[in-house]
């Protein structure tokens, strides 16, 4: 089934006002058969960006999920419309995220497990993904190989079913670390054969996500090409994600990087 398994939404604070059913017409225009909206999911703890725009709104949550029921039915038939989050492996945070699950438990199959945060400190967290100004200046005040380290670590936590049986067992983005890396040098500490091992062997799903293309920093998608022959190689299940914050990013780039590339690859 040709989806989009990682798709934002208006109620993102950080992305654009389109409208939701945008999106789905363009999904249909893409030719996609499902459509699955991750909105980020309330943060557990103070927002620690500036703007405080990392996720939506905890009023906003039930409207956001009767919204995805309306544009379901109504576009049966032609398109199956799913609702789920991005969460935030937050460590520390268990509890709490795990309570908010309970709330929701049928979005549990349709959502994603990421890590945009690294905790420094009790209750002192770093955004890795915020700019390239934030990244670089944190990195050169504790090292980049630590914020790899606390990053890797981060991943594996979130691998080993942090909430339960309601963990989502989709890994969101993996090597998210990566997005400003032309902007300095650092020996990466992180096996990623090894993180992608892990993914398997714990039984999750791999977020294969298109967004990093745009990324002026990274330009490749997450995992990248060489990761994503390893996944293959190691029968790693995964599933395309455009990652849009817009509504003309659904399905961006999906014909670049075929599974019959990677075929080939993994026989080389």
């Amino acid at each position: 089934m040709l989806s989009d398994r990682h798709v934002h939404t208006p109620y993102c604070l950080h992305g654009s006002s389109d409208a939701m059913e945008n999106y789905v017409k363009v999904a249909i225009e893409a030719g996609l058969q499902s459509l699955t909206f991750t909105e980020h999911a309330p943060l557990p703890m103070e927002d620690p960006l500036p703007d405080k725009d990392s996720s939506m709104r905890p009023e906003d949550v039930d409207a956001y999920l009767a919204e995805v029921r309306t544009l379901a039915k109504k576009y049966e038939g032609s398109i199956e419309i799913h609702a789920g989050f991005e969460l935030d492996y937050l460590e520390g945070k268990e509890a709490e995220t795990r309570a908010f699950l309970e709330k929701y438990p049928e979005t549990v199959p349709h959502s994603i497990l990421s890590v945009h945060f690294v905790q420094l400190a009790p209750e002192e967290y770093f955004c890795i993904d915020l700019d390239r100004e934030s990244f670089t200046q944190k990195g050169a005040e504790i090292g980049y190989e630590t914020l790899y380290t606390l990053y890797e670590a981060a991943v594996k936590k979130a691998l080993a079913l942090p909430y339960g049986e309601l963990t989502p067992k989709k890994i969101g983005h993996i090597n998210l670390i990566h997005k400003f890396q032309k902007a300095y040098r650092v020996s990466d500490p992180i096996d990623w054969k090894l993180l992608l091992d892990k993914v398997k062997e714990s039984g999750y799903t791999l977020d294969y996500n298109f967004a990093g293309i745009d990324k002026p920093d990274y330009g490749k998608t997450y995992p990248d090409p060489e990761m994503m022959a390893y996944a293959i190689k190691i029968g790693l299940t995964y599933e395309k994600g455009s990652d849009a914050h817009a509504s003309h990013e659904v399905a961006r780039y999906f014909g670049t990087a075929t599974e019959t590339e990677y075929d080939d690859w993994k026989e080389a």
